[in-house]
This record gives C-alpha cells, sequence and structure tokens, in this order.
C-alpha cells in the first residue's frame, strides 16, 4: 500500500495539456515546445515506475508520448540539447499534440477507476498517524520496551481503524495485549506462558498472572476486559461498530501501558559504565556504575534520563 499524491496527478495534468493544443505553426517557436517536453517527461517518468499507480493502458498511453518526444528530438533522459540546435517539423509537432490528446483521453477514462478514498479522521487520531505508526500512541519510554510483536499488532489495529474495519482492529488490539501479558508474566517469573505450561486460555492467563504475585489492579482490568469485551467479540456472530472499536483501541493502549510499566517495574538490571559512553550528556543524566550489555540503548538512554541518582534501576528492553 502506498499513499497517492493526487498533486503529482494535478501537476501531471498542468504539463501535458498544453501540448494537446501544439499544431503545425509552433515550428516557428521550438525552443517553447523544447521546454515542453522536458517538463512532460520529468513528469510521465513519476508515474510510469513498476511501483505507480498507472494502470498498463495508462502506461501505454504516456510510452507513446514519451516515444513522440524523443522522435522531436528529445533525449531520453538527462538535459535537453541545446535550444539554439533544436530544430522542429510540422508533421512532427501534429503527432505531438495527437498522442499528447490520447493519453489525455486515456487519463480522463482511467483517474475515476483509480481507487483513492478519503478517510475520515477518528476522533483525535489523524488519519496518516493511524495508517502508518499508531504505536506511537504508546510515550516512547514504554514503546522501547513493548515487543515488537505487540507494537506490529498496534499498527495493524490503526490502519484497521482508519478504514473502518473495527472487529479487525479489536483482533489485532487483543493480540498485542496478549502478547504483553506474556511478557509480564516472564518480567515476574522468567518464564512464558507456553513454557510455564499455562493453557492458552485469557483466564487461565490471568489465573497465572495473580498467582505470579501482578498487582491486583492490572489483573481486575484484564479480567474485566476478556469478560466484558475480548469474549463476546471472538463469536463469529458478533461484530464491532466503528465507534465500539475506536473506544475498544483506548482501553487496550491503557491495560497496554499498564502492564508495560509493570514490566519495567519487575525488571530492573543494573549495568556498567562503559556502553553509556556513546550516549552524547545531553540525552541522559547517567548514573555511574551501568552499562546496556546489548541492549537497546536509546530506550536504556531514555530511562537513564529520569534518573537522580546511581542506584536507579533501568530497565532490559523486551527482546
Amino acid at each position: 500500500m502506498q499513499k497517492l499524491n493526487t498533486h503529482a496527478i494535478y501537476q501531471l495534468a498542468l504539463t501535458i495539456h498544453p501540448l494537446t493544443e501544439l499544431d503545425g505553426t509552433e515550428t516557428n517557436n521550438p525552443q517553447r515546445v523544447l521546454w515542453m517536453m522536458v517538463r512532460a517527461r520529468t513528469q510521465i517518468s513519476r508515474h510510469i515506475k513498476d511501483d505507480g499507480v498507472f494502470s498498463p493502458s495508462l502506461k501505454r498511453a504516456a510510452g507513446a508520448l514519451l516515444r513522440q518526444c524523443i522522435d522531436c528530438g528529445l533525449p531520453e533522459d538527462g538535459p535537453p540539447i541545446a535550444t539554439k540546435d533544436f530544430v522542429l517539423y510540422p508533421y512532427l509537432v501534429n503527432a505531438l499534440g495527437q498522442k499528447a490528446r490520447e493519453f489525455e483521453t486515456v487519463l480522463a477514462n482511467e483517474l475515476p477507476g483509480l481507487s483513492i478514498y478519503s478517510v475520515s479522521q477518528h476522533g483525535i487520531y489523524a488519519t496518516d498517524d493511524l495508517i502508518t505508526h499508531a504505536d506511537y500512541h504508546l510515550p516512547f519510554k514504554l514503546r522501547a520496551i513493548v515487543p515488537e510483536r505487540a507494537k506490529k499488532d498496534i499498527a495493524e489495529a490503526g490502519r484497521c481503524l482508519a478504514f473502518e474495519l473495527p472487529t479487525a482492529a479489536a483482533f489485532h488490539m487483543w493480540r498485542a495485549l496478549e502478547t504483553v501479558m506474556n511478557q509480564l508474566h516472564k518480567a515476574l517469573t522468567a518464564k512464558s506462558f507456553e513454557d510455564a505450561g499455562v493453557t492458552r486460555n485469557w483466564a487461565e492467563y490471568i489465573k497465572a498472572l495473580k498467582t505470579a504475585g501482578a498487582d491486583e489492579k492490572i489483573t481486575v482490568f484484564l479480567d474485566h476486559i476478556r469478560d466484558e469485551y475480548r469474549n463476546p467479540i471472538s463469536h463469529p456472530s458478533e461484530t464491532l461498530e466503528p465507534d465500539d472499536a475506536f473506544n475498544l483501541f483506548g482501553t487496550a493502549i491503557s491495560a497496554i501501558a499498564q502492564a508495560t510499566k509493570a514490566i519495567i517495574a519487575a525488571a530492573p538490571i543494573e549495568y556498567p559504565d562503559e556502553v553509556f559512553d556513546a550516549i552524547p550528556p545531553a540525552v541522559a543524566e547517567l548514573p555511574a556504575g551501568t552499562t546496556t550489555k546489548g541492549a537497546d540503548l536509546p530506550a536504556v538512554a531514555m530511562m537513564v534520563k529520569k534518573a537522580k541518582s546511581a542506584t536507579a534501576a533501568i530497565p532490559k528492553p523486551a527482546s
């Protein structure tokens, strides 16, 4: 998926349309035609790449127009020839105008069929942010600890919210939350749910977290999510409305943040000094006697920034 720059199509149209009005009389002003072709070559080249949005028929029409420009004396690439040496013949100018009109006709027929949609903003979330990096909704110091798998699911949930796929958005958010629950269990017991033999069931996961000593506020919140939101929509007959998914996104983010803070509190690690030499003093207040030993340096730096003494605990980033 790529974002379409609609203004680029507008610029293309502005560049091509003057060519459609050419006729044999333009041989009296070859310099003007030359620079019109240069601009057209630049614009068309941007759109006929393999990953462009032009259809095969539109690419063929664009290619025919480019070939006609070359027949008129425009080089395939690089700077144009010196304008003083450029000569045009009436039949070439007529052919150029014809190819430009054909391209414009195909463009007019193809543009309405392009898959271009306007996506409404959801609440305070900017559409671009939802589509490209919904995981940024988490604060940086927490985001650095959250497992990559969970961040990927949050990003997918954001795209689903943006494109109004509410049930899919909830599915990805519950997956992300489940990944963080597993990480919390590892922080408390040094074992994942699988390693500890916990049955793949949210009720069992929450029970295991309680047994491991997780904060009651977290387990009660998770149990509420499981009972009121996660289990009901797991049934094939249930679907979510976009507004409901929007609210659940915030609920899941809150639970993930809460669990991640517990991970930070449960797994402090002391690191010796030398690795912090790579961090500029302005980035963090570095406690003496600590280092990262393979940990995520930016994440550690952000945590150390908050440290006020050499005994401050620094969380180990999740793998």
